[in-house]
């Protein structure tokens, strides 16, 4: 790699997405053309067959629900099965199918793709915002994934790179690539936990920082789950508004009025990390008598406290294993960084305080740590300055089966990588000819209750009795934690080294296919010329301004409520808080006109709420 190649670091999220790039040490989000920050992971197909990626997507979903993928990043890696299908059914306005390999392919607006393309699709809008950054070609990146992904998993997003032109210099843990993003930021030195709570994904790990050296000492998390899930339970309360039986399975099985409760419980959400309570409407799909179904009501940030109670303590619940894992008490961690947007959730920041006895960094974004952490790490690899070393960890146990439905460990959760394992083993009875090796990832001692990643057979074994013959098995597991197994026969030397079949990768001939679709696709897209791409920035940046100006008015009239007990005025700061919400999702990730729109409406109210002109 040249030392002047360009490098980016990708937060490839379940939820959103974001592309940095870091140079002589400094950080930087690269914007779109229109000065998002941030990509919805979406993508969709419109009635025409025109694809759309981004807040494109996400308003297409408005209207045709089931022409949009999104949350695509839980399947990456995952085998298909008739369970996992009839959830997302139930879950997601589009259908799954399975791949010729058992893969898990998605099927919107009558077309089927494997979830590999659809993930390529995002990190291919990535890829162009740092061609036109760059103004050249961008081909090295790191890539971050959940600390929990598995071997499958991993591999999965290593080929959506691929089709999308990517070539990966290293796959990283998204809790570390957080910290290293904190630890050039603040100078820091010391022990740092990383509370990563995503739209789909959570993660916990403990770092020591000394010295430019980010060591891993344990991690943990739950690759299934996330903000989604808080978000679903937000859903389920709202569906139990609706009393009529008839009413609620047609809005259960409307896929456009489902999208609409979403968004509805997603901006609600969001609203009482502001205010204490957040009021709900909402007119849905009509009734028996063809009457629109008005949906009324006020959650308050009590109730909504109470109603995810079950998922914070599954938070918790895995940040006292990784510090047990860590050896670690709380009150000798030095400082916690909160990452993902869910952990805006006052709830959330007031818990792991609490646990820590300590407030949680706000010094980095916490929507951008991952992908700025991440640029710094690929600049890195591309310069080879070497100025700062990356000590990751495993994140699970790996094992293998063994007579009687046990496992032999070989390489334990949170032995630091690069590793390399080896054990010997001996067939399972005297004169047998074939040993077949499973592969499991777990901490459980039965296998049955481990994730199998694979199986290898071995043939032609000669020895008469057990003792006769001596397998060798070898796991070498590499800094991307990507996994290869090899056994051999050590009286004959016969070797068997391959894939682990778990992985569900797509065939040689689909993938350059795929690649060569993909690499059309980027060649046809339109260039915005710079000056364009400045203007809009530079108007997304005024929004950025107009909201600071109402947090403060907003921060004003509370303070008074609060003083005096005025419900007007108490009523003026929950809608002051709705619109701030609803700016600051426009000001990420919404389209110009929406920028536009919303600028003006912001000028205006603070017109008003001043009782003096802005000046423009």
């Amino acid at each position: 790699m040249s030392d002047s190649e360009p490098s980016i670091g990708i937060d490839l999220g379940t939820t959103n997405s974001a592309v940095a790039t870091a140079t002589d040490g400094l950080m930087r989000i690269i914007e779109r053309a229109s000065g998002q920050r941030l990509i919805p992971s979406m993508v969709g197909i419109r009635p025409d067959g025109t694809r759309v990626v981004g807040e494109e997507a996400r308003q297409l979903a408005e209207t045709f629900p089931e022409n949009v993928a999104y949350a695509t990043k839980r399947f990456m890696g995952q085998r298909w099965t008739p369970e996992l299908a009839a959830k997302a059914r139930t879950t997601w306005p589009f259908a799954i199918a399975a791949g010729p390999n058992d893969d898990i392919r998605i099927k919107i607006a009558g077309q089927t793709m494997p979830v590999t393309q659809i993930a390529a699709m995002v990190l291919s809008e990535l890829r162009s915002d740092a061609q036109a950054h760059f103004g050249r070609e961008v081909r090295q990146a790191v890539i971050t994934v959940p600390a929990a992904f598995t071997d499958a998993q991993r591999q999965a997003t290593k080929e959506a790179a691929a089709i999308a032109g990517l070539e990966v210099a290293r796959l990283i843990n998204e809790p570390t690539a957080a910290a290293i993003a904190y630890g050039l930021a603040e100078s820091f030195k010391g022990t740092v936990v990383v509370f990563d709570l995503g739209g789909g994904t959570f993660d916990v790990s403990v770092l020591d920082i000394r010295d430019g050296v980010f060591s891993v000492v344990a991690t943990g998390g739950d690759p299934f789950f996330g903000g989604e899930d808080f978000d679903g339970v937000l859903v389920q309360w709202l569906l139990s508004h609706l009393t009529d039986g008839p009413t609620r399975e047609r809005v259960m099985h409307d896929k456009a009025a489902l999208q609409r409760l979403k968004g509805l419980a997603e901006q609600a959400k969001k609203a009482i990390s502001t205010v204490e309570r957040s009021r709900i409407s909402a007119v849905l799909v009509p009734d028996a008598k063809g009457r629109g179904v008005v949906l009324e009501s006020m959650l308050t940030r009590d109730f909504f406290e109470r109603l995810v109670r079950p998922k914070t303590e599954h938070c918790l619940a895995i940040v006292e294993k990784v510090l047990t894992d860590a050896k670690l008490d709380a009150e000798h961690v030095d400082a916690v960084l909160l990452v993902g947007g869910m952990t805006r959730v006052p709830l959330l920041r007031q818990l792991v305080s609490e646990r820590f006895k300590k407030v949680p960094s706000a010094a980095v974004n916490p929507d951008e740590a991952v992908a700025l952490g991440a640029a710094v790490h690929a600049a890195e690899l591309v310069s080879q300055r070497k100025s700062t070393l990356l000590l990751d960890v495993v994140g699970s146990t790996l094992s293998v089966g063994i007579l009687g439905g046990g496992v032999k460990p070989l390489i334990a959760k949170n032995s630091s990588l690069p590793c390399t394992a080896k054990e010997l083993f001996n067939p399972g009875r005297a004169g047998q000819t074939t040993a077949r090796v499973s592969v499991l990832q777990g901490e459980s001692a039965r296998a049955d209750e481990n994730t199998l990643l694979g199986e290898l057979t071995l043939t032609g074994l000669s020895g008469q009795f057990r003792a006769d013959s001596e397998l060798e098995v070898t796991f070498e597991l590499g800094t991307d934690g990507l996994l290869s197994v090899s056994v051999v026969d050590r009286q004959t030397g016969h070797k068997e080294a391959a894939r682990l079949v778990a992985r569900t990768d797509l065939s040689p001939q689909e993938l350059e296919r795929l690649k060569q679709k993909e690499a059309e696709h980027q060649a046809a897209a339109p260039i915005v010329p710079l000056d364009d791409r400045e203007k809009q920035r530079l108007v997304r940046r005024a929004l950025h301004q107009l909201i600071v100006s109402l947090r403060g008015v907003h921060k004003d009239i509370r303070a008074a409520a609060l003083d005096t007990g005025d419900r007007d005025a108490r009523d003026v700061t929950e809608a002051l808080a709705r619109q701030i919400v609803d700016a600051e999702r426009v000001e990420a990730s919404g389209s110009l006109d929406e920028v536009l729109a919303t600028t003006t409406s912001l000028r205006d109210l603070l017109s008003r709420l001043t009782d003096a002109p802005l000046g423009q």
